[in-house]
């Protein structure tokens, strides 16, 4: 297994951890149910339809040298949040079924030789990987008590 494929395996692990919680919700339930302070089940959906895609939007140009976007998370998180506020939550899931999937078509067409140490396209998406890892413990502990 090359240092792409384990990646991938590692997103493949995540996605389907979450999914599998999420799943368990349906548009009442994940409007009613909170993941933090401000934000419910559904809020959190949509908050990963966005950055998932925006990593998948990324990946060619930092892949071939560009640098990642130097983000303003509060501004660029409230802006997703109004986006995604009004949309159920059962159309937010097919979503970010898709934006996943394109997200790792994108890590499969990255050439393992990039990915080898701390290069810009691995932190890239060592960042990407520890999202999942920082929404995950709120996620568990809704879906425990659900």
């Amino acid at each position: 297994m090359n240092v792409r494929d384990a990646i991938e395996q590692r997103f493949r692990s995540k996605t389907m951890r979450m999914r599998e919680v999420l799943e368990r919700f349906n548009d009442e339930s994940a409007e009613r149910v909170k993941v933090g302070a401000n934000w419910n089940v559904r809020d959190l959906a949509g908050h990963f339809v966005f950055w998932a895609n925006e990593a998948a939007d990324r990946i060619s140009d930092i892949t071939k040298g560009g640098h990642a976007p130097d983000y303003d998370l509060d501004k660029v998180n409230a802006d997703v949040y109004r986006k995604y506020r009004h949309m159920s939550f059962v159309m937010l899931l097919p979503q970010l079924r898709a934006a996943e999937e394109r997200l790792l078509t994108c890590v499969r067409s990255i050439d393992p030789a990039a990915l080898i140490g701390e290069t810009p396209i691995r932190e890239w998406l060592d960042t990407h990987l520890e999202h999942y890892d920082h929404h995950w413990p709120s996620l568990k502990e809704v879906a425990d008590r659900a």
